[in-house]
Order: structure tokens, then sequence, then C-alpha cells
């Protein structure tokens, strides 16, 4: 079914004014998005090379013992028998 009035130059000059204001706020989103993204990429402070330090500072206690390689076993050669205790008994019920 289709409208019995169909005007198409009335349509555009009736649409023209909302177009027009859906086409100026997105270009001010932009525009605010693209002044956001300046922001954050300078706001950031610049690093030089005189104050980074050299060597970073141990931190913590020093390792002691020997390494040792991460590929092979260091726990127990025989395999562990890992026994599991029996369940408790359920306590009886009121009334049983």
């Amino acid at each position: 079914m289709s409208s019995p009035k169909t005007d198409l130059e009335k349509q555009k000059r009736r649409h023209i004014g909302p177009l027009a204001g859906i086409t100026i706020a997105l270009g001010v989103a932009l525009a605010l998005f693209v002044a956001y993204l300046f922001y954050a990429v300078d706001s950031e402070p610049a690093v030089d090379a005189e104050e980074t330090p050299a060597e970073l500072p141990e931190t913590g206690m020093p390792a002691e013992g020997t390494a040792t390689d991460p590929m092979t076993p260091s726990g127990p050669t025989e395999p562990q028998v890992i026994e599991e205790a029996p369940a408790p008994e359920p306590a009886p019920l009121p009334g049983d």
C-alpha cells in the first residue's frame, strides 16, 4: 500500500533541515574525536635519555643455589601414592 500523496520536491524541502542537523552533529562529533586523539597522544611526558638509568637496580635478595634445567624433573624419582580419607558418616536426622 502506498501513500496517495507523493510529492518528491515537497518531501525534499521538509527533510533538508533534519538531514543538515544530522550532518552537522556528525561533523562536530568527528572533530571532537580527532581533538581528543591529539590531546591523548600529546599529553604523555617525554622521556629524556639523560634521565633514564643506565642499569636497572637489583631488587630483592640474590638467588642462592645452583641453576637447574626446567625440563628435568626435580621431584622424587618414585611415584607418590596419595591415599584418600574415608568419607565421614552423615549425622542422623532428628526424628530417626
